[in-house]
């Protein structure tokens, strides 16, 4: 499995935390495997052009993902925005840190076929499992 890190913002942010929470997800829910998953880390301006030409939603979001299928080269790519991040973080009483990694759970599980826009039941499955991975990965830090 490989993990492509794209960072075109200044924020300093642990890379290597990124690949251990993604290699540990991915290998849980699915395998581990010859895939590739990109992982694009911005600002709002370049997250508004995707959400918007995408999602046809205005303004800037904290992720995107964009799922390829499981049995792809390329199972997907990720777009979160560090600005947005930071800017909601507060509101969720979180540091930048907690808010970023748990978006990137979100984005993950999302390339793994997860919804939580369709039904509740689906909704509840998911964020129990974003829940799940983050006390584990990041507040415990296994």
């Amino acid at each position: 499995m490989k993990i492509n890190i794209i960072n075109e913002q200044e924020k300093i942010i642990n890379e290597e935390l990124i690949k251990h929470i993604t290699k540990y997800i991915i290998e849980k829910e699915f395998k581990d495997g010859d895939f590739e998953l990109n992982i694009l880390i911005t600002k709002n301006e370049r997250i508004k052009e995707y959400n918007e030409n995408y999602r046809h939603k205005t303004g800037p979001t904290d992720v995107l993902s964009f799922e390829y299928g499981l049995n792809e080269q390329i199972i997907g790519d990720i777009v979160i925005s560090t600005e947005q991040i930071e800017k909601q973080a507060p509101t969720f009483n979180n540091t930048f840190e907690e808010e970023f990694y748990y978006n990137i759970i979100h984005g993950i599980l999302h390339i793994l076929g997860y919804d939580h826009e369709t039904n509740e039941e689906d909704k509840k499955i998911m964020f129990e499992k974003q829940d799940k991975y983050f006390k584990k990965l990041v507040e415990r830090g296994e």
